[in-house]
C-alpha cells in the first residue's frame, strides 16, 4: 500500500508498558443506526440488541470503515511495588489509583475488506504484552468503581487511555513466557536510592567486541523475519454501507515502521 513517509527522528514522549491482560480484547466495528448509537461487533450482532435498528460500519473522519479493539492491561510491578505505589497514592489529596487501558485500529482496504487489528485474536485474558506509544499522549479520564457485595467502598480512579497509532511508530507486542521474562528480569540497583547501578562488562579485545556485536545483529534479524512470517492473513470481508461517522482522531504525519525506532531499546 502507497503512503506518504516521513521520516522522524526526534522523540519528545515515549511511553512503555510491560503487562498482561485483564480480560480478551473487545471488537468494535458496527455502530447503532437508531437514536442508542451503541458499538457493537459484527461477530456478535448484525441488528442493535437494544432497539434492533440495522448495525452500519464505523466511520472514521475520512470516511473509511474502521474496526476497533480495546483491551485493559495490568503492569508487571509485582507485589511489593503495587503496595509502595498504593501506600503513595493514599498520600496524596485526591490520589486516585491508575487503570491502563489501549486501542487498537484497522481500516477496510481497497478491496472493501475488512479486518480486525492484527494482534487483535491473540489479545486474551491473561497474555503478555509489551506496548509502546511514541510522541502523543496517554488520553486521561476518571470513572467510579462501584461497591462490591464484600462491603467495600467505592472508589474513583483514573483511566489512562494508549491510542496506538501505528503511523506514529505505536504498536503492541503479544510476548511469549521467554520474552516477558526477559523484559521484566531483575537488575543491579544501588542500595542508597534504588536507582540502576552501571554495569561492569568483561574486558574484550577489539575482535570479541565486533563478534558480540555481529552476534547481536544476526538476532534482532532472525526475531523480524520470524515476527514477520508469524503475522496472520486477513479473515472475513465485509460491505461497506451508510453509517454515522464516530470521533476519530486521525493523524497527518506517517513514519516508515521499518526506520521506527524504540527509545527504550537500549533501557537496562
Amino acid at each position: 500500500m502507497d503512503q506518504k513517509v516521513v521520516n522522524k527522528r526526534n522523540t519528545n514522549y515515549a511511553f512503555k508498558l510491560v503487562g498482561y491482560l485483564g480480560h480478551d480484547n473487545k471488537l468494535f466495528d458496527r455502530v447503532c443506526s437508531g437514536g442508542c448509537k451503541g458499538l457493537f461487533s459484527s461477530r456478535e450482532n448484525w441488528v442493535c440488541p437494544k432497539c434492533g435498528r440495522e448495525l452500519s460500519y464505523i466511520l472514521s473522519a475520512d470516511n473509511k470503515p474502521m474496526a476497533i479493539s480495546e483491551g485493559t492491561v495490568y503492569p508487571a510491578f509485582g507485589p511489593k511495588q503495587e503496595k509502595r505505589d498504593a501506600s503513595e497514592v493514599a498520600k496524596r489529596k485526591n490520589g486516585m489509583r491508575p487503570i491502563y487501558r489501549f486501542k487498537m485500529f484497522s481500516f477496510m482496504d481497497e478491496q472493501g475488506i475488512l479486518t480486525a487489528p492484527i494482534e487483535h485474536d491473540k489479545c486474551l485474558k491473561g497474555a503478555k504484552v509489551e506496548i509502546l506509544s511514541m510522541n502523543h499522549q496517554l488520553v486521561p479520564s476518571w470513572f467510579e468503581v462501584k461497591a462490591k457485595e464484600s462491603g467495600r467502598r467505592s472508589e474513583i480512579r483514573v483511566e489512562l487511555l494508549v491510542m496506538i497509532y501505528t503511523n506514529y511508530g505505536d504498536k503492541v507486542t503479544v510476548l511469549t513466557e521467554r520474552e516477558y521474562a526477559g523484559r521484566i528480569g531483575s537488575y543491579p540497583v544501588n542500595a542508597a536510592d534504588g536507582t540502576p547501578a552501571p554495569i561492569t562488562l568483561p574486558a574484550q579485545n577489539d575482535d570479541e567486541r565486533l563478534d558480540m556485536l555481529q552476534r547481536q545483529i544476526d538476532e534482532i534479524r532472525a526475531a523480524k523475519t520470524a515476527q514477520a512470517a508469524a503475522v496472520p492473513a486477513p479473515q472475513g470481508a465485509m460491505v461497506a454501507q451508510d453509517t454515522v461517522e464516530v470521533p476519530w482522531e486521525g493523524e497527518d504525519e506517517l513514519v516508515d515502521l521499518r526506520e521506527a525506532t524504540d527509545p527504550f531499546a537500549a533501557a537496562i
